[in-house]
Parts: C-alpha cells; structure tokens; sequence
C-alpha cells in the first residue's frame, strides 16, 4: 500500500476549496501516520505553464507547507490531469514495487483526482479514496459541494474506487504490514556517465545540428539502427524533444553519446525496453560512421551495461541485432555477452526476411 498525495500545491491548494479546514487536517494527519506507519508517501505535482497559477519555476509549484516531502520522498511531475499517464513513470514504478492498493488524496476532486482514480483503476491498481481528503472549486455546472459529493458518493464507489470513511483509512494505515514486494529496479532516470573518450548525458535540443550531421541524418547509420532519417537540423530536433520529454519518467533510460575530444554528439545509447517486473533491460546503441571502428560504442554499451546493473539493479541485460550485422556482432562479443537463440525471420527489410539473434549477460 502507498499513499499517494495528489496537486496538493501552493497554487491551487487554498481557502476556496469545500471544506477546507477538514481536509487540510485529515490530509496532513494521513501523510503523519503514514510515514509513521512505513506506508510509502508519494507525491504528484502538476505543471500548467509559464505563467499559470502551477508555473514549474514558480513557488506556487511547490507543495503546500504542512504536507511538504521529505527529501527521500519520490515526487512525480505531470502537465496532464491523471497521474498514471505514462509521461510521470507512476505506473512503472508501483509496478517494480509491487503495489497495488492505492490510498490516494488530493485535488481538484473532478480535475485530477476523477483522471487519476480511473487511470489508476485501469491500470488493475485497487483505488482507495478516504473520505473528506480530496476537494475542488465551484464550476460553471456544479457548486464545490456538489461537486464533491457526485464524485465521492455517486461516479467512483463501486466502479473505479472504494470510498470509505477517513476513519477506516486511519485504521488501515495503522494495521498495515509492509512486505518486501520489490523487484529491485531504480527509477533513476538517465543519470550522467563518463568513460575515458565519451560523455553519456541526457539529450539537449542544442544537440540537433551535431545529432543529424553525425547519425540521425545518415541512412546507413538509422536503417542499421532501425530507425528512419532526420536529415536536416529541424526534423533531429523534433526527434530530440520526444526524447527529452521521456526524462521526466524514472524509468527512462536514454543517452546522448558525446565525444569529448570535439563535443559533437556522435550517437546515443538507450534501454529502450525496461521490464520492472521481471528485472532486465534491452539496450540498444547507434554511432555515426565517421566514429565507428575506434571503440566508441564498445565503450559506451559497456558503459551503460555497468549503469543498468549497479544503479539500476537489473538482473539481465540483453542486447538483439540482425544476422548481417557484423559490426554490431562484434561489440556485443566485446561486451561479454552470451548467445541465446535466434528468432528466425523475424524483421522483413529491403524485400527478404531477416532473423532477430539474442545475447544476454546475467548480473552474477
């Protein structure tokens, strides 16, 4: 079980919400007993904007001072309404946790708390809603009261949540029994590597003009990788914004490859698919041709091997390529990796069907 503490910032947390004193109270006692009670306390904050009452760079970001974080406390940022979209990595992580009940308070009740409740609910997490510890505003349809109680007493109970009383919910977090669930994996993001010829950083959107001149514009490079061609400064860019947005979730695991010597941006490596529940990732890696054959991406991958076993904690790491790949064949040979199998016929490319051969390396 996790108590999740849902947009309870500065601005939009105030004195015009329905009942404001009481939910206050009953917010700051469950987050209090919670942490006394080994019950994980997340939180979400909501970002509308430059300018906007949930400007990031604002105060009004921050969470409202009686139920601020601790520092270990996991926060997890969002500028849609549900929580569990997949841009906060929320989901991902109760999954590597193994939680599936989920205490969640917060506002607005027909805002981000309705989006987060359903999202969470389809998603197969058990959502619990205490009584009187989420609330809203007036709208042009409802009053706050209203409001409140369509949701709490009509929309969620016995469809996507259960509704009890904020008793029961003191209750419960007081009988709880933490069991170590986990499966181990860390939501540390793409952390900063550096090797001896390399800088493994997060992508930057000054990075387009090096990204395409180096790989994203070369087609033998990008067909190699699977991936179309960005072939002007433009097309690399918007590539670079997909991937910058995927920062934002901890289990996002994406590098730019940077040459030290010249600072160009001269490939990227990734974990491109992360099983938290089963505890293995996939990497994959890109290097434009100008660099290829003087070790770059033998030393990135291993690089980034280590990272997915000592931060991440990954049991297995496992790499794929095409039969016909030479060059990639061997850097995976150079990285210590084991053969598999073969999926035979598994990509058809240029007319023909090639086979999908698996490596792996285990973490003892």
């Amino acid at each position: 079980m996790v108590l999740l503490v849902v947009d309870t910032q500065k601005g939009c947390f105030n004195e015009d919400l329905y009942l404001f004193d009481t939910v206050r109270k009953n917010i700051k006692q469950l987050i209090a007993l919670a942490r006394g009670n080994n019950v994980e306390v997340l939180y979400v904050q909501h970002d509308d904007g430059p300018g906007t009452d949930l400007d990031k760079n604002a105060d009004n970001y921050e969470i409202y001072e009686e139920f601020a974080p601790t520092k270990d406390e996991k926060r997890f940022e969002k500028n849609v309404n549900s929580a569990f979209h997949p841009m906060t990595g929320l989901t991902d992580y109760l999954n590597s946790k193994g939680e599936k009940d989920i205490l969640t308070i917060g506002v607005s009740t027909d805002y981000c708390m309705d989006a987060t409740i359903k999202g969470g609910f389809e998603r197969g997490f058990n959502m619990i809603v205490p009584a009187y510890t989420n609330s809203t505003y007036d709208n042009p349809y409802f009053d706050r009261e209203t409001a409140y109680k369509y949701f709490n007493e009509f929309m969620w109970p016995k469809r996507y949540a259960k509704c009890i009383s904020f008793d029961e919910a003191v209750k419960m977090i007081q009988n709880y029994k933490a069991e170590d669930t986990s499966y181990g994996i860390e939501p540390c993001g793409t952390l900063e590597i550096e090797t001896d010829r390399l800088l493994l950083r997060q992508f930057k959107l000054s990075d387009a003009e090096s990204a395409c001149k180096n790989w994203a514009g070369c087609y033998e490079v990008q067909n190699e990788y699977g991936e179309p061609t960005y072939d002007t400064p433009e097309a690399a860019k918007e590539l670079l914004e997909k991937y910058i947005k995927g920062y934002k979730n901890g289990f996002y695991y994406r590098w730019a490859v940077i040459e030290k010597g010249s600072g160009e941006c001269i490939g990227q490596v990734a974990y491109f698919l992360v099983d938290t529940h089963n505890n293995f990732g996939e990497v994959e890696y890109c290097i434009g041709t100008e660099y290829q054959g003087k070790g770059y991406a033998t030393e990135a991958t291993k690089a980034v091997i280590d990272y997915g076993f000592d931060k991440i904690h990954f049991h297995k790491v496992q790499i794929c390529v095409r039969p016909a790949n030479i060059k990639s064949k061997k850097v995976i040979e150079k990285c210590g990796f084991e053969y598999e199998g073969t999926l035979r016929d598994y990509f058809f490319i240029d007319g023909k069907y090639e086979g999908r051969m698996y490596f792996s390396k285990l973490k003892n």
